[in-house]
């Protein structure tokens, strides 16, 4: 604990100013100005000998323990609740506030403006902390301020108490409000193939019921137990999900749920958990810049693996080169797999997209992810009062038409193609994936 800076207090100030002003009205008046001169003379005579006794005792560092409780990981957008314990180890009672040293990415609510602390007892102060930025950053160290025991002086020490907290994307929010909309829809380009006995992979012996198949049944096991044993199949765990995530300059556009980029990361990381909840293998690949690689994993537990991997990744300002990206890919993982590149498509996208895709579809099954740019939407359904406005809505119908030519050219090419506003995305991979899953075509 060290001290940091200190002043007059608002106290001693008033009183300053109340001495000047009878100062000055008494050599307004002009008569019998001696007395009221010596009492004003002793007053600030006073106020000196207090000040300075105050002064002195205010020099001495105070017999505190300030203790901060608060967990290292922060939900994105969401307000956490901490508590400074303060521990008055003296004989003297104290009056402080505090102030925690914070970046611009995190928001405060609920710190006292005075806490009174009584001879050798505790305080218990509980405020709140918001994060708006996901990543890593630094909280404290703890600054207080405390006020003399006359109340005349006020002496700000610092507590270099600081912890690194982690602001991960709100998980358990995203689990109970955005599946909403998630069943096994089919997708466009998409052929439903039919399976024998519910799935392609052998799950457990039970009782034969009726409505199964008689190509279910285990004669086997039949004759040993004398009675009808039938073949029980689940849809096969060993497929495998590889997203690839644009971190580029497109993936920018900020929306009312967050930039294009948030709702991608979002959306993707329910996809890792349904993924890995149903037992096949995920693996992620962000690319451009900050290109990071999460290899295959498995397991519902790995789920924070995967948040651990991505959850302070941010998008650059370059252009995204996605022939580059898929070529990284492929030395990776060239073994079958469901990949699904997210990214925002502009009106020159398509030719630097599709060789790159052809090139990735020679060995997976791919599906094109595209995060709509609600500025368009919202510029046509806009109401037309003005003539600019007619001109902005005509360029939007423009590129909702590139946009949908160029989607269908690349359904052309089997590539399985998702548009998606980013409020809807969540829903929209995970149904992807489900279709593909029932459908077999892994």
């Amino acid at each position: 604990m060290k001290r940091i800076a200190f002043k007059p207090s608002y106290t001693l100030i008033k009183v300053i100013g109340v001495l000047i002003t009878l100062f000055i009205m008494v050599k307004a008046l002009g008569s019998d100005e001696t007395s009221y001169l010596s009492f004003i003379d002793a007053c600030a005579l006073l106020l000196a000998l207090v000040c300075i006794v105050d002064f002195s005792q205010s020099r001495k560092a105070p017999q505190l323990n300030i203790t901060r409780l608060a967990s290292n990981k922060l939900s994105f957008n969401r307000w956490h609740s901490i508590e400074y314990v303060i521990e008055n180890n003296s004989n003297s009672q104290y009056a402080l506030s505090i102030r925690e040293h914070v970046g611009q990415q995190f928001q405060l609510a609920g710190l006292p403006s005075i806490v009174h602390i009584f001879a050798n007892q505790k305080a218990t102060v509980r405020f709140k902390l918001k994060s708006t930025q996901r990543g890593q950053a630094i909280v404290g160290p703890i600054e207080f301020c405390l006020t003399s025991p006359a109340r005349l002086w006020q002496s700000y020490w610092l507590v270099n108490d600081t912890i690194t907290v982690k602001t991960y994307p709100d998980f358990e929010r995203l689990k109970q409000q955005s599946l909403n909309g998630v069943q096994n829809q089919p997708i466009n380009g998409l052929k439903q193939m039919k399976k024998r006995g519910g799935g392609t992979e052998f799950h457990q012996l039970r009782e034969f019921r009726q409505g199964d198949s008689i190509r279910q049944i285990d004669w086997q096991a039949t004759s040993k137990r004398q009675k009808l044993i039938a073949k029980e199949y689940q849809e096969e765990q060993n497929q495998h999900v590889v997203v690839m995530l644009d971190a580029g300059n497109k993936m920018n556009i900020e929306t009312a749920i967050g930039s294009h980029f948030d709702a991608a990361l979002n959306a993707l990381l329910m996809l890792s958990h349904t993924v890995l909840k149903q037992g096949d293998w995920f693996s992620m690949q962000s690319f451009n810049q900050k290109e990071r690689w999460l290899p295959a994993v498995k397991g519902a537990q790995n789920v924070s693996r995967v948040m651990n991997h991505f959850y302070d990744l941010h998008p650059d300002e370059t252009t995204s080169d996605y022939q580059q990206a898929v070529t990284h890919l492929l030395k990776k993982r060239s073994k079958r797999a469901l990949v699904l590149m997210v990214t925002t498509l502009n009106d020159q996208s398509i030719e630097e997209l599709l060789p790159a895709l052809k090139n990735l579809q020679r060995h997976h099954l791919v599906a094109l992810v595209n995060i709509e740019n609600v500025a368009l939407t919202e510029t046509v359904s806009a109401d037309i009062e003005t003539l600019s406005e007619a001109h902005r809505y005509c360029a939007a119908i423009d590129l909702q038409n590139i946009y949908r030519k160029n989607l269908n050219r690349l359904r052309k090419e089997n590539i399985i193609c998702v548009n998606s506003q980013p409020e809807h995305l969540l829903p929209q991979v995970i149904n992807t994936y489900l279709s593909v899953k029932h459908a077999g075509l892994l």
